[in-house]
């Protein structure tokens, strides 16, 4: 294995500590991150830690160890688990499995049958490529009509699956998501950081709003001092377990840098950055695509959307502008309806409840096709010499 699992070892019995710990050490593809002796130390580490398998000794007492295999079977989904023991009955091996262990290995442990038994383990849970795609919109400039397109892009591809697409609010102060939908969240992000590690999938699925139009809504903090309380680790956290719950997720993000709304950019499969045919708003996509870039973040994650305007535009800064500016084709072009958009946002009815018809529903369901399949951008003009406006845009 090429990748080093990082596994935790939950141990109540001290005179096995060391041989516990020597057989894990054994395996070359496995770091011991730590052992722990009680359930709070277990869940602390996993709170802060990156523990991607918990080995579980049952011995002396193997009915309280299960109860903890219970909790964190509900509460880490995505952890895998592996049962040690030297009882070896029906009854001793079964139990640990049905409360969540992926695997049981008896006790003295022989290298290879524990080697056998993460790599299970690892097949199943640790190696598997997600089946959720999430979609990151955040905005070049103010006003760009971020939260917009990420509302209604989720709309449209709870349409085109015909399953729930959730949508997160991560503008943790001034969010507007849940205004665009109409509903009112009864519990929020502030909820999800409040319950520190009893976060887990029945809380989850008690904040998000499921509407009707295949729409499920994470909602930003009621009051804004509540706001502090979110940290990358609640947003890492929450994404996770939504992973195993929506096949798409879409996150409607500020237009601002800092450790929470990284830790949301760095988790998606796809970045649309929203501008416009302005200039302050060019010269900060190619400002925001170099930031991006920094994080680590690979570029062809990165796609750029244009808001109120499309290729016919005629405008004075064209498309050809923003591509020659960042090096990149438009992924999509959404037209200029304002009066049409603002209506839908004060109403708080999506753009295909007002008019199935309307050609900026049309270009961001044409949009909303092109990011859950994965396809280029509709725009993949040559990049020739540069116009007089491009050379402004780079300075």
């Amino acid at each position: 294995m090429s990748h080093l699992i990082h596994v935790c070892l939950y141990n109540r019995e001290p005179e096995a500590s060391d041989e516990l710990t020597y057989a894990l050490r054994a395996l070359n593809f496995v770091r011991l991150v730590s052992e722990v002796h009680t359930a709070e130390e277990l869940a602390s580490t996993l709170q802060h830690g990156q523990v991607e398998l918990i080995f579980f000794h049952l011995d002396p007492n193997a009915g309280d160890v299960v109860e903890v295999i219970d909790q964190v079977s509900s509460r880490f989904p995505e952890i895998g688990m592996i049962a040690l023991s030297h009882q070896s009955g029906p009854e001793a091996i079964l139990a640990p499995m049905r409360a969540g262990c992926d695997q049981f290995v008896c006790e003295p442990i022989d290298t290879d049958d524990l080697s056998t038994a993460v790599g299970r383990v690892a097949a199943k849970r640790l190696f598997v490529q997600p089946k959720s795609k999430r979609i990151a919109v955040t905005g070049a400039s103010g006003g760009a009509g971020t939260t917009s397109i990420a509302c209604n892009l989720s709309l449209e591809i709870g349409d085109l699956t015909g399953k729930d697409c959730a949508i997160v609010d991560m503008d943790m102060q001034f969010g507007d998501v849940a205004m665009n939908f109409d509903c009112e969240p009864k519990y929020t992000w502030h909820d999800m950081a409040s319950v520190g590690h009893e976060l887990d999938q029945e809380v989850l699925s008690q904040a998000m709003v499921v509407l009707p139009c295949k729409v499920a809504v994470l909602g930003r903090p009621e009051r804004m001092e509540e706001a502090d309380a979110i940290t990358p680790e609640t947003v890492h956290r929450v994404i996770e377990m939504m992973m195993s719950g929506y096949e798409n997720i879409v996150l409607d993000l500020p237009r601002v840098l800092n450790p929470v709304t990284a830790a949301a950019l760095t988790s998606a499969d796809s970045i649309l950055v929203v501008s416009q045919l302005m200039v302050p708003s060019i010269r900060n996509a190619k400002r925001y695509y170099a930031a991006l870039l920094s994080l680590g973040i690979p570029e062809e994650r990165i796609r750029f959307v244009v808001n109120r305007g499309d290729q016919r535009s005629g405008g004075r800064v064209t498309v050809k502008d923003l591509e020659e500016t960042v090096k990149k084709p438009v992924f999509a072009c959404v037209p200029n309806d304002y009066q049409f958009v603002a209506r839908s946002i004060d109403f708080g009815r999506p753009i295909a409840a007002l008019d199935r018809n309307s050609p900026v529903r049309a270009a961001i369901r044409r949009m909303a096709k092109m990011a859950i399949a994965n396809e280029p951008a509709e725009s993949q003009q040559k990049l020739g010499r540069k116009s007089f406006l491009s050379r402004l845009l780079t300075k």
